[in-house]
């Protein structure tokens, strides 16, 4: 059966057309056909290449779109038309921004005989808000606790042109909140710019490889060799600003193998190889155990100490949370102002779990008092819930 098209070609060799875009920059190779049914593919590293002859003010939101369109869109350009009308985005002339506009825009393809580089820009600035507020939307809310201010600055200042100490560690409790400040870092930083990896149970280098490449959107047919290359390529430029682009691996207790002599943890000699290789950032987290180990007087281990600035450069946080940062979270859930329900929030964040319990429990009190129609979390939902047993201990990784 013929497809509906905008023409009557069927084939990829379809005839072009020529629409207003052309004047805006857009080179007339389009077809409503081929292109409605179009994916994005390739690797972080070959969008890099793609968006080289965009103007420089414009190329990292051209990458940075790529990116949203790979992760948030199926691959589908078209995609993005649904989501610009739902933003009511217009271009100069007061219209919607065509189909044929998209496809072109990333597919590196725009720009190449003039374009509109301050309308490209407002249009990606909607679209990182639109993805924001979907990021936040409907989850448990986020904190800015002085442990996330911790986390943020010790990563940016190892990310930054200048940086010595490329290298980072971070230390810290069950519960503490090391694992929810360096995901929304990652929110922040996204699309590649920093990418946040969960240590695989199975300490193998190629079990690593494959999720870290993962994150560069590496073809799952790729070969071990074709994805270290591709990882390389992307960690061997720069991000935003100069800055270097971060590899944060949560947990690496894991990939630690104890019956080993330490010249032979694949995953950690790999780790150093591509520090060393691309200049890019690595942040490594792990449970309070684990720090005999990295900081053993071996010289193995010694390079990773030393290349994180000395064992006093490692970033402890502490699990307890200051009353500022329970009055923060206590606004961001709705708790209502009633000095009883401090001796909840004290008693669930003095457990051994920490933050954990606590957004549990207001998680759970949050969901009671929407059920009972009420805007605010009262006491009353804060005893409700307090009756639930405590959740068990996660050991996240387990001890080294």
């Amino acid at each position: 059966m013929k497809p509906p098209t905008e023409t009557t070609a069927t084939a990829p060799d379809a005839p072009k057309i020529a629409t207003r875009d052309d004047a805006q920059g857009l080179a007339p190779t389009y077809n409503a056909y081929t292109a409605q049914r179009a994916r994005l593919t390739g690797s972080a590293a070959k969008a890099e290449e793609l968006f080289a002859h965009y103007p420089e003010e414009i190329r990292q939101d051209a990458v940075w779109l790529w990116h949203y369109v790979r992760a948030k869109c199926n691959d589908q350009h078209a995609m993005l038309g649904a989501i610009a009308r739902s933003l009511g985005l217009k271009d100069r002339s007061g219209k919607d921004p065509s189909d044929q506009y998209w496809y072109q825009v990333v597919r590196g393809h725009y720009f190449k005989s003039g374009g509109d580089a301050g309308v490209f820009r407002r249009y990606v600035s909607a679209f990182r808000a639109h993805a924001r507020a979907r990021e936040e939307s409907g989850a448990i809310p986020f904190v800015e606790t002085r442990n996330w201010a911790l986390v943020r600055d010790y990563i940016e200042t190892r990310r930054r042109a200048d940086a010595v100490c490329r290298f980072g560690g971070i230390e810290g409790e069950t519960g503490a909140g090391k694992t929810a400040a360096l995901k929304h870092y990652t929110v922040i930083n996204n699309h590649c710019e920093t990418v946040y990896l969960e240590a695989p149970a199975r300490a193998t280098r190629t079990r690593f490889i494959q999720k870290l490449s993962a994150c560069y959107m590496v073809a799952m047919s790729a070969g071990i060799v074709q994805r270290e290359l591709e990882i390389e390529r992307f960690l061997s430029g720069t991000g935003t600003d100069g800055r270097a682009r971060a590899v944060v691996v949560d947990n690496v207790q894991r990939l630690f193998r104890p019956n080993t002599p330490p010249d032979q943890q694949p995953i950690f000699n790999y780790l150093h190889e591509l520090q060393d290789d691309t200049g890019c950032c690595v942040i490594l987290t792990w449970v309070p155990s684990f720090r005999r180990v990295i900081t053993a007087r071996d010289p193995f281990w010694a390079q990773f100490l030393g290349r994180i600035g000395g064992e006093d450069e490692i970033l402890r946080l502490d699990q307890r949370p200051p009353r500022r940062d329970l009055a923060a979270i206590a606004r961001e859930f709705a708790v209502a102002d009633d000095a009883r329900a401090w001796d909840h929030l004290k008693k669930w964040s003095g457990t051994q779990w920490g933050l954990r319990v606590l957004f549990h429990k207001l998680n759970t009190a949050r969901l009671l008092a929407t059920r009972r129609r009420e805007k605010q979390i009262t006491v009353a939902h804060l005893q409700a819930v307090d009756m639930e047993p405590l959740p068990a201990a996660d050991e996240e990784g387990g001890e080294a």
